[in-house]
């Protein structure tokens, strides 16, 4: 016996197909139907913000979530430990500071020095002139020592 490919077709006990209407053409000529659900891009163009923009004028908020809190690139705990320490403790460890020194040499010998290292060197120089005079250190004084020694 020979193989029959199966069909699809619904042979002769079928029921009949009903004829198609002619009023859901009708129908179809509006248009695309509709779907369910929310347009797209929702999030940027909601009825409250539409309102709120329309009160505001032209400052509309941020439809984004989060805070926009600025975050201190500083870590707490180096900017902690230097508030508290005595005078006395910040001038041994300014005085105790390699960059600084090593700065401060190039500075001498008439390196020019980097934006960012000469702003380094003038903040902490301008500290340890704070420092000798909050502790009554004369800062003078050491200059014309050096001075009658040769």
């Amino acid at each position: 016996m020979t193989r029959r490919k199966k069909s699809r077709k619904p042979g002769p006990l079928a029921p009949a197909k009903k004829p198609k209407d002619t009023s859901v053409s009708v129908d179809s000529s509006r248009g695309k139907k509709k779907g369910k659900g929310l347009k797209p891009g929702q999030r940027h163009s909601s009825t409250a913000t539409k309102q709120s923009a329309s009160q505001s004028g032209s400052q509309q908020p941020d439809p984004r979530k989060g805070s926009r809190r600025k975050i201190p690139l500083v870590s707490v705990a180096s900017a902690a430990t230097v508030s508290q320490l005595t005078p006395a403790e910040e001038l041994k460890r300014l005085e105790q500071d390699e960059t600084l020194q090593a700065l401060v040499t190039r500075f001498e010998q008439g390196e020019e020095l980097s934006d960012a290292e000469q702003q380094y060197l003038d903040e902490k120089s301008e500290r340890y002139e704070q420092l000798a005079t909050e502790l009554g250190i004369d800062l003078e004084d050491d200059d014309d020592w050096d001075d009658e020694e040769y």
